[in-house]
């Protein structure tokens, strides 16, 4: 039986996308170059090149040096082609930022805002991108939409958000959160976000297990290219692990999960200071604080290893204790060497390059990397 028969007219767009593609990745490349490397002619080409520019999305940036005969163009992108925005929404704060076409991040905004179910926070929502669109001066017209990240599962037609504990909301509507807000939006899971911008920054197809740990703590697994969702939208939900059974209670209402242990509460809030005043005491020495730290990473590497049992692939840390743990990184390795029933080595532990931020980008890239896709 013989497949589909490709027409010319998705020959075409596919031509056209490998192009663009191939310029976007370059950052500089010369026609030439286009067709030789995607074996193309150069009418096709220059076809396509005449296309995008007319869109907006590449230009020519001067000339490569001569080897000999006339100097080739350098074609390369408009990074600032399009602008998206990205949300992150906690308990008592939200940042927004906005990036390009590369994810760079033009602006970047924190405001303390408590949570609520009320049309109020979304009116805010809208406020909030709406300001950050005026402020830049960005054209209206080239904004992409608005990734949004929450801490929370949602069901598998990502339309409510099932539970989310942190923010005391369940069964609640993802249009309500939206609908104060012009431009297209995707709602996504915090953790999935992270891990998101973590794929994005490394395009090696390398299966990685993405661990976020903040006051929530959740994950996600990348496989080669892509984000593994699992078949409810709910693979990398570690921190519900059970590490202590009939243990400490978890914001879920079970006992003994992971989050329970390494919520950054548990260095925090528990102790009425922030997160930030907890490792200034560390470093000073506050013997109570050693005492509560040493225990805090008995249980990091407790979940850190049984992700690694799982999935016997490198586990990264993100989330807002990964911009504090750089100082405790060896210490951290060494203690799941201990623990390591294969090989006396942590090294598959690490942190995540992105360090603050990354979840507002991952869930901003999403909707550049639909629009690359589209081309």
């Amino acid at each position: 039986m013989t497949g589909k028969k490709i027409t010319s007219i998705e020959v075409k767009k596919m031509n056209k996308n490998r192009i663009f593609k191939l310029i976007y990745n370059s950052r500089e490349i010369a026609r030439q170059e286009i067709a030789a490397q995607l074996s193309l002619s150069l009418p096709t080409v220059n076809q396509n090149l005449k296309e995008l520019t007319e869109e907006g999305l590449i230009e020519y940036g001067g000339n490569f040096q001569s080897t000999g005969g006339r100097k080739a163009q350098a074609i390369t992108p408009v990074g600032e082609a399009v602008i998206t925005i990205g949300l992150e929404i906690r308990r008592h704060h939200v940042s927004i930022l906005a990036i390009d076409l590369y994810g760079t991040v033009l602006d970047y905004e924190k405001y303390l805002k408590t949570f609520s179910e009320e049309e109020e926070y979304s009116r805010y929502l809208g406020y909030l991108v709406h300001n950050i669109v005026e402020h830049n001066h960005f054209d209206k017209d080239k904004i992409l939409g608005v990734g949004i990240a929450v801490p929370g599962v949602f069901d598998q037609n990502k339309e409510y958000i099932i539970k989310a504990p942190s923010l005391g909301i369940s069964c609640y509507p993802l249009s309500k959160l939206t609908q104060a807000i012009e431009y297209p939006c995707i709602v996504d899971n915090d953790a999935n976000a992270g891990a998101f911008t973590e794929l994005w920054s490394n395009p090696m197809g390398e299966d990685k297990a993405y661990l976020s740990v903040g006051k929530g703590v959740g994950g996600c697994i990348i496989k080669k290219d892509e984000l593994y969702k699992g078949h409810h939208h709910r693979a990398g939900e570690f921190g519900h692990m059970t590490v202590s059974p009939g243990g400490k209670l978890c914001n879920c209402g079970q006992r003994g999960c992971l989050e329970a242990y390494i919520s950054t509460a548990r260095i925090s809030d528990d102790l009425g200071c922030q997160i930030e005043d907890f490792f200034s005491e560390l470093d000073a020495g506050n013997i109570e604080y050693l005492k509560i730290w040493d225990e805090y990473l008995k249980y990091l590497c407790i979940g850190i290893n049984n992700i690694y049992m799982v999935y016997d692939s490198d586990v990264v840390l993100g989330g807002v204790l990964a911009q504090y743990l750089d100082p405790y990184l060896e210490e951290i390795q060494k203690r799941l060497a201990e623990r390591n029933f294969f090989e006396k080595s942590g090294e598959y532990f690490k942190l995540t390059q992105y360090q603050s931020r990354a979840t507002a980008i991952g869930a901003a890239l999403q909707l550049v990397s639909k629009f690359i896709e589209g081309i």
